[in-house]
């Protein structure tokens, strides 16, 4: 068993306040409501016959499946005699959770449904890993390279289109969204050592992405390693998982979360919720979906990966390759 990460000692983003994101509303009101329903000592059955609706309207509003209700959220207010603080913490957060996200009024039609979630939650983490197997990290392509990336899934005829703008447009703003803030997550981007070879674009567009590459790597927040060709983890399970991202959002927080892509889907998995006994344990008695995903990042940082500086040669030499 390899160890967990080293946290990271920040309290969460004000993720109750009115700047929060939709996304993360939805997933903090299911939880305020779970814990509620705990302190009442009731069940999501027991819960959902007093308010006169079914198991699975309190299960999916627990677990943030989908919009909440208003009436439902009434109602378990109501039952549960809530007032003061709690009651408009609660009211807060489903006002909050009716708003559209940031890219629902502009670039909802070019949104994969699949990638939703992702971009509703990413600038609420303090920390964010991730893994990408065949391309730079969306969060750092530039322009240039984003687009070259995006012309290959289009018709020819559309490569001028509004949508490519709109694209584009979409990917700059969420880079923005998550860095441009006064205290961005730290961050640590693992790519796989092949993205320095595999040509997207001109020569020119292949500098331009190196170049800014490097850029960012000067930065405080944000460490880019690549994964070595040579390695067997990268050879076998890791390049079968796709890209993958872990989501850590500080003490007080959301649940951290273990985002997996595949071709045009992609799988959530939420840190588990562990009872007082099983805490107490000094390892977990079974492995989830979370815990596993999260040790095969862990495994590709620890055994896959060049360190930082190496990683920075590597760039060096692109850039002199491409020029």
């Amino acid at each position: 068993m390899f160890p967990d990460p080293i946290p990271i000692n920040r309290l969460a983003r004000h993720t109750a306040g009115p700047d929060t994101t939709k996304t993360a509303a939805i997933i903090m009101l299911g939880l305020a409501v779970k814990d509620l329903r705990d302190a009442a000592g009731l069940t999501q059955k027991e819960l959902a016959k007093a308010i006169l609706v079914s198991n699975s309207t309190i299960s999916r509003l627990e677990n943030a499946d989908s919009m909440p209700e208003g009436r439902t959220v009434e109602a378990v207010m109501a039952y549960l005699k809530l007032d003061g603080p709690a009651r408009d913490n609660l009211t807060m957060l489903f006002s909050r959770a009716q708003e559209p996200e940031w890219f629902q009024n502009r670039f909802d039609d070019c949104t994969p449904d699949y990638l939703r979630r992702l971009l509703g939650l990413e600038s609420v983490a303090i920390g964010l890993t991730t893994y990408d197997v065949r391309l730079v990290s969306g969060l750092l392509q530039t322009p240039e390279y984003a687009s070259c990336i995006l012309r290959t899934g289009l018709h020819l005829t559309e490569w001028d289109s509004p949508e490519m703008a709109l694209r584009v447009a979409m990917r700059r703003e969420r880079q923005e969204r998550v860095f441009g803030q006064a205290e961005p997550p730290r961050c640590v981007f693992l790519m796989d050592e092949s993205v320095l070879l595999r040509r997207a674009g001109s020569d020119e567009v292949m500098r331009g992405q190196m170049l800014h590459l490097a850029e960012l790597a000067g930065l405080p927040h944000i460490t880019i390693r690549f994964v070595l060709l040579d390695r067997m983890i990268a050879g076998n399970e890791a390049s079968m998982a796709g890209g993958m991202a872990h989501l850590q959002f500080g003490r007080g927080g959301l649940p951290d979360l273990v985002y997996v892509e595949g071709y045009r889907k992609a799988d959530y998995y939420n840190k588990p919720a562990l009872s007082a006994e099983e805490r107490a344990k000094p390892w977990p008695t079974k492995e989830n979906d979370f815990e596993r995903h999260l040790q095969l990042l862990l495994r590709i940082q620890g055994e896959a990966c060049a360190s930082p500086m190496e990683s920075r040669r590597m760039l060096d030499e692109a850039v002199a390759r491409y020029s």
